[in-house]
């Protein structure tokens, strides 16, 4: 089975200042590392070891906190980079071949800068860490303005997996443009959620 996650930021105390994140008795975290201690609680509940879990961008931001985490973790790791992980400055700068190396060496399967995939139900799927950007920029933010040269270019796809956004939106559809669906796990109750998940999202809120 496939499942799809974003933005855990393993390791990364700020998180906790920016997303009001809880455990399963609606506390608050104490620390980064209880954090991390639900995140993978919560990820080998869902995710077999037979699964493969596409990680849509920031997974964490250090080499060494993927040493810790990965191997603890179920199924079949296959990433597509965000700006809080150790390869996008590689992959942005042309250094893929690189940058692979070191994911897999870390223990991801596969590393992507950006991908595409077949869902059933749905057809054509790109995943990017990143949202396409909007119709128009008046107004945005300087945040929201950022990386606006490497956002996905829209092509045939039906819908855009992404993460990024955080807890900002959980679906999403501009002028002209595909569906998002922001797979995070700020959105998705701290889990990856599975495929067939997202074609019942999707297809109630068609």
């Amino acid at each position: 089975m496939k499942f799809f996650t974003s933005d855990q930021h393993f390791g990364h105390a700020n998180i906790l200042k920016y997303e009001d994140r809880r455990d399963e008795s609606g506390n608050k975290f104490a620390s980064i590392e209880a954090m991390d201690a639900h995140l993978v609680d919560r990820w080998n509940a869902t995710v077999s070891a037979d699964d493969a879990v596409y990680c849509i961008g920031d997974f964490a931001f250090k080499s060494q906190i993927l040493r810790d985490i990965l191997p603890f973790l179920n199924g079949t790791k296959i990433l597509v980079t965000g700006n809080h992980d150790p390869f996008f400055k590689r992959v942005v700068n042309g250094q893929m071949a690189e940058a692979k190396v070191l994911a897999l060496e870390l223990g991801f399967s596969e590393l992507h800068f950006q991908h595409e995939i077949e869902i059933e139900g749905i057809g054509l799927v790109q995943l990017s860490h990143f949202p396409y950007l909007p119709p128009s920029l008046e107004g945005l933010q300087d945040y929201e303005l950022r990386y606006m040269n490497i956002r996905p270019k829209i092509g045939k796809e039906s819908l855009l997996l992404h993460g990024h956004v955080h807890s900002d939106w959980k679906i999403r559809q501009d002028s002209g443009q595909p569906r998002m669906l922001n797979v995070g796990v700020d959105v998705w109750d701290m889990k990856p959620i599975s495929e067939a998940e997202i074609v019942e999202f999707v297809m109630v809120n068609t």
